[in-house]
């Protein structure tokens, strides 16, 4: 009688490249999560006289308090006018100059928000233009009075009959040039803030209001002509250089080049989140070149629905005190022709040490700041300049940051990182950030329940057709990601006998066993029959 064939297992081990490798599975951390938190509400008390004011506001409007709060600190920016400087510890200064950005949509009062809070400079701004009227004035007629003394010297000197009468004619001509450089530069009426402007015409006013300007808009039209929404020009170069006082120099086609030495811009933009979600190809503009990097946003959750009719109005030692505080510090600091450099108390050096050095961990490939790097590297300067701020408004002739206001700027550390997240999350639904597509491919791996390694080009085949792929760096960004947050990891080729040829083998990947849901059952095709599933 012949025995039945017996099964024998397959001792062939699977190649690196394929198959479930059962050391694959082992040695996982909990990955990070890619879907924010909710964000935390903001503690308004911790920016002192601009969290009164922006609490008055809200309550008289019922807007959540994070958007009048953020508005007033780009007011309170707009005010200081980058005369201001703070420095943490020596080689490392930042300009006191804040990008704030609120987020809320439509019907969400950011308009009256934005009025109210930002009432003292335009009341300033018009004091200051009246009082510039007589000087504009006088300025203008001395300097046609000094072109009409040069055009008439030339024509003397072209219609001189001989070389003395020449010589002599040509003393008159550099007399009367000499008095009108004496002029200076041409005075204009004060100008602090602008709405709907190209970076271009910004830049022009930069030059002519001694270097600074603030756009304080409850509009996107300014940013949207940044990215070249409108014109199909991109052109940040200004918005990215007065965040950190860089030169600037435009070379124009006529006229004589424009040369910027410490260009200062404060911004205070409320926009809608279809702005963020509908930036398109002008997105890249702000992410690849850092732009939404340099600000602080800010995303509450909305009132509607909750609202009550009668509230409570501004009291009015409140608006009092806020519109004198900031008139105080234009007076102080804006009309100061030097650029000072704040310093820190040596326990507020101590407090933003700790600080520093307890966010830095949060940067490695697995820490929870990934999704905006970016961002978060910005984020220790972005301390310094709240709390600079802060210090300035209390004492617009402080020195020194103390600890207590230091704190206060550290404490506000999770609100700012948590909102950020949301502003990113909610941009990831076009190409504005690494995190959608990281989703995107974490979904794709789910949805195909792929077991064992894989490649980068399976999952280019695979997400090919959605709009945020369209090229094979866009599958290693997101990727990248993944490996950051630990949801998948590198597997790298085995390195080739010395001399066998051929193209380098690519590295695969392998998923994090919760990709699936549930752990997965790894399975040594060892011990297997040949051909079971």
């Amino acid at each position: 009688m012949t025995s039945a064939p017996q099964w024998k297992p397959n001792i062939e081990a699977p190649s690196w490249e394929t198959g479930v490798h059962p050391e694959d599975a082992k040695g996982w951390d909990e990955p990070m999560p890619l879907d924010p938190p909710p964000a935390p509400p903001l503690d308004a008390t911790r920016l002192r006289g601009v969290g009164r004011m922006a609490q008055a506001v809200a309550d008289s409007l019922q807007v959540p308090v994070d958007l009048p709060a953020w508005l007033g600190m780009a007011v309170a920016s707009t005010a200081i006018g980058g005369r201001r400087s703070v420095s943490p510890k020596p080689d490392w200064s930042e300009p006191v100059t804040l990008y704030t950005m609120p987020v809320a949509a439509p019907g969400e009062m950011k308009s009256p928000a934005l009025s109210l809070m930002a009432k003292p400079i335009f009341e300033e701004q018009k004091r200051r233009r009246e009082e510039d009227k007589l000087a504009v004035a006088r300025d203008q007629q001395d300097r046609r009075i000094a072109e009409a003394c040069v055009s008439d010297a030339e024509s003397k000197v072209i219609k001189a009959s001989d070389p003395d009468k020449r010589k002599s004619m040509r003393a008159l001509l550099d007399a009367a040039r000499d008095d009108l450089e004496m002029l200076g530069e041409p005075k204009v009426f004060t100008q602090l803030i602008a709405d709907d402007t190209t970076p271009e015409a910004a830049t022009d006013v930069i030059a002519e209001q001694g270097e600074r300007l603030a756009v304080l808009s409850t509009e996107s039209s300014f940013l949207g002509n940044v990215g070249g929404r409108y014109s199909k020009n991109a052109n940040p170069e200004i918005v990215l250089k007065a965040w950190s006082h860089e030169p600037h120099a435009v070379n124009r086609k006529s006229g004589r080049p424009l040369l910027l030495e410490r260009p200062n811009l404060s911004l205070g933009l409320a926009v809608q989140p279809g702005f963020l979600t509908g930036m398109g190809e002008t997105g890249d503009v702000f992410e690849a070149r850092g732009l939404m990097a340099r600000f602080i946003f800010s995303m509450p959750a909305s009132r509607v629905g909750e609202r009550v009719y009668d509230t409570d109005p501004i009291p009015a030692s409140t608006s009092q005190a806020w519109g004198d505080q900031v008139k105080a510090m234009m007076a102080a600091i804006w009309d100061d022709d030097e650029c000072r450099e704040l310093q820190l108390d040596a326990q507020a050096k101590a407090s933003f040490r700790a600080f520093w050095e307890a966010l830095e961990p949060r940067h490695k490939a697995h820490g929870d700041l990934a999704s905006i790097e970016g961002w978060a590297k910005k984020l220790p300067g972005q301390v310094l300049r709240i709390a600079a701020v802060l210090t300035l408004l209390d004492n617009p002739s402080a020195e020194v940051v103390p600890v207590d206001v230091m704190d206060d700027a550290v404490s506000l550390v999770p609100y700012l990182i948590a909102h950020a997240r949301l502003v990113s999350d909610l941009m990831s639904a076009e190409r504005q950030s690494k995190l959608g597509p990281a989703r995107a491919v974490l979904d794709w791996l789910r949805r195909k329940g792929v077991e064992g390694r894989f490649s980068a080009g399976e999952v280019e085949k695979g997400v090919r057709g959605q709009a945020w792929c369209t090229e094979m760096a866009d599958v290693d960004d997101a990727l990248d990601v993944l490996l950051r947050s630990g949801w998948v990891r590198q597997i790298d080729p085995p390195e080739r006998p010395e001399g066998q040829r051929g193209r380098p083998q690519k590295p695969r990947f392998v998923s994090h066993p919760d990709v699936q849901g549930v752990e997965r059952r790894v399975i040594s095709i060892n011990s297997m029959p040949r051909g079971a599933a």
